[in-house]
């Protein structure tokens, strides 16, 4: 393999791995929500007079807040196991609770039995989803190599077209910033942790009418894919077209 293939490989691997811990981040923020409604329902039980039920709930709330700052520090598929783990209880006990209450003569809380039942569906799709990230997260990348990439990142999404023959700005939404390594084009948003890998023939800026005041209307074939219509300078039309005679010049063709 070419080093550009190489390099390429290396980067989709190492964005692939940074877009999973954002995902699982993002369930760490829906953790701490549910613990919030959690331990409202603590309380309102507590109040009505089933205080072992509330202490429960409340250590079920605590422990679903505690697994939720630990994705968000260190994303794992372990977090999402967890995570799994105190819905089951938290549905086991609801629906144990009803079943308590009816034997003992009171009428069944139809409620709880239905809270119960989403919540141990909930589990199950955790624990599934768990044994796919195992499998995702096997294959990290080493500190090394992320904090490459993150300089990297950072580099591209402070790099201006106008001094820089080898960036692109594109904003489509969401909005890109590119930089022109050897035959690959590395585009990375402008906010969150999308990125995107390609080759020469993989991404095409073409041009739809005149150059105006706004720049070069284009628009973005990336991967088979068009975007909507937009402007790009003049500086990143041209870095782009240069870049892609170049590549595409090579004796290797198009794939």
């Amino acid at each position: 393999m070419t080093d550009d293939v190489v390099m390429r490989q290396e980067l989709q691997r190492v964005a692939a791995y940074r877009e999973l811990c954002a995902t699982v981040r993002r369930g760490g923020r829906h953790n701490a929500v549910f613990a919030a409604l959690m331990l409202l329902l603590a309380f309102s039980v507590v109040q009505a007079g089933a205080v072992l039920s509330g202490y429960i709930f409340g250590a079920l709330a605590l422990a679903e807040l505690l697994i939720g700052l630990w994705k968000w520090l260190a994303p794992s598929a372990e977090g999402v196991l967890l995570d799994g783990v105190v819905l089951l209880a938290f549905g086991g006990w609801n629906i144990v609770r009803t079943a308590l209450v009816v034997q003992a003569g009171g009428q069944p809380q139809a409620f709880s039995v239905i809270l119960g039942l989403f919540l141990i569906w909930g589990a199950v799709g955790r624990f599934r989803a768990y044994s796919q990230l195992r499998r995702l997260f096997a294959e990290r990348p080493t500190r090394d190599q992320l904090a490459w990439f993150d300089g990297l990142v950072a580099e591209i999404r402070q790099s201006d077209p106008e001094t820089d023959t080898t960036a692109l700005d594109l904003p489509t939404p969401p909005r890109w910033k590119a930089k022109l390594l050897g035959n690959t084009a590395f585009l990375v948003a402008t906010k969150g942790e999308s990125a995107v890998v390609a080759g020469p023939w993989d991404i095409d800026l073409v041009q739809r009418g005149k150059r105006g005041r706004r720049g070069v209307p284009v628009e973005m074939m990336i991967y088979g894919q068009m975007t909507p219509r937009f402007d790009v300078d003049a500086a990143t039309f041209e870095n782009f077209q240069t870049w892609a005679a170049a590549a595409r010049g090579e004796p290797t063709g198009p794939r």
